[in-house]
């Protein structure tokens, strides 16, 4: 829903700046909101799907699945919540070894590709460039993204990153939003 939502959102407003209307740094910005909060969702889904593994005792092939299987899911986000305020899937290193403390061998969320693994950090680094604008953000995401990327000029900006083409028709954003997409439907699919 919030993918939809974020693509007519750039339509409209691709429309708008090719019309002349809108600015090309406020295209950008409007493109980096868009991905947070895409991304957002993507890790409030993986956390929900964390939940559910965690309340399945067993799988359905009768194997067992959850370690401590809490009876409903406020007892799971309990469980995972421990005396903290807020609870953090993400890094994928992270979500792997919390993965592994809870679910019997941590599947599904070892089952993860290398390639998976590797867009998803990719992503995380764009969503934490976007969201905190540090030096250590900025780094990560020269590091993790622009060097792997193929832009026109050089920049640092999440949102020219995004809005730039990978391919002809398709988009960093969208291949971003596409990757971790696949990531949530394979953890899905498994749970």
């Amino acid at each position: 829903m919030k993918v939809k939502r974020a693509r007519k959102l750039l339509a409209r407003q691709l429309q708008f700046q090719a019309d002349g209307v809108l600015p090309v740094t406020e295209l950008e910005a409007i493109y980096e909101l868009s991905f947070f909060n895409i991304f957002v969702a993507f890790e409030n889904e993986l956390v929900e799907l964390m939940k559910t593994n965690l309340i399945m005792a067993h799988d359905s092939k009768g194997r067992i699945r959850s370690i401590f299987a809490p009876q409903n899911r406020a007892l799971a986000e309990r469980l995972l919540l421990g005396n903290n305020r807020y609870f953090q899937l993400l890094p994928v290193e992270q979500m792997e070894k919390i993965a592994k403390v809870y679910l019997k061998n941590g599947w599904p969320f070892v089952s993860l590709t290398e390639v998976q693994k590797a867009s998803i950090r990719q992503a995380y680094a764009v969503r934490n460039h976007i969201a905190h604008r540090s030096s250590e953000s900025k780094a990560s995401f020269k590091k993790k993204v622009l060097n792997f990327a193929n832009l026109p000029r050089s920049s640092t900006s999440p949102g020219y990153y995004l809005r730039n083409k990978m391919t002809i028709s398709v988009t960093y954003f969208d291949h971003q939003v596409a990757q971790i997409g696949s990531c949530l439907k394979q953890i899905a699919d498994a749970s």
